[in-house]
Parts: structure tokens; sequence; C-alpha cells
């Protein structure tokens, strides 16, 4: 059996329902081998890294239906991320933290 990882284009699901479609190659970060998937969209690509652990398949499919599932999905980023709310941080001790600490 080979011990060569997957390049190319594939399907991907995660742990917690996810799946992505893109190009996925292994790669090393801070001591560890990681998937990243560049995912097409109408822009620029979009590159997320995912740990194996959270894999729960993956399977190779052609370009063709890559970029076919990608111009029907379209961007898999929220339309709206959630952002900080400063105003309602507060302290271990329920005191306001100031701005400056973010």
């Amino acid at each position: 059996m080979s011990e060569d990882s997957y390049e190319g284009w594939a399907k991907l699901e995660l742990m917690g329902h996810r799946t992505r479609v893109g190009r996925v190659k292994e790669v090393e970060m801070y001591g560890g081998k990681m998937l990243r998937i560049d995912i097409p969209t109408a822009g620029d690509d979009i590159t997320e890294y995912y740990g194996a652990a959270s894999v729960y398949s993956l399977m190779p499919i052609t370009e063709e239906l890559g970029r076919d599932y990608a111009a029907r999905y379209g961007d898999p980023r929220p339309v709206r991320p959630v952002g900080y709310r400063i105003e309602s941080a507060v302290e271990d001790d329920g005191e306001r933290l100031s701005e400056e600490t973010f």
C-alpha cells in the first residue's frame, strides 16, 4: 500500500457536517500534517486548513465537477461574519474591559 498523500480535486466532508469542494494537498504546519483545500469562488480562491482528525471523508473528483459544484453553491464563507462586541466584554470579576485590551 502506498504512503503517498492524494493531491488534486476532491469533495471533502468534515466532522460538523460541512462539505468543501476544491483542490486538496497535504502540508506541514506547526510541526504536524494538515490538509489544505483551495476552494474556487467567483473572485479569488479561499484557502482553508484542517487537521486529519476533522476529516470524515475525502472523495477524489474531476476539476470539471469541482468547478461546477463551486458555481452552483458559491462561496462557503458566512454572509455576515461574527465579530466582537467590545462593549459587552467583562473580566472574571465583573469589571468591564477597556477597548485597549483588544
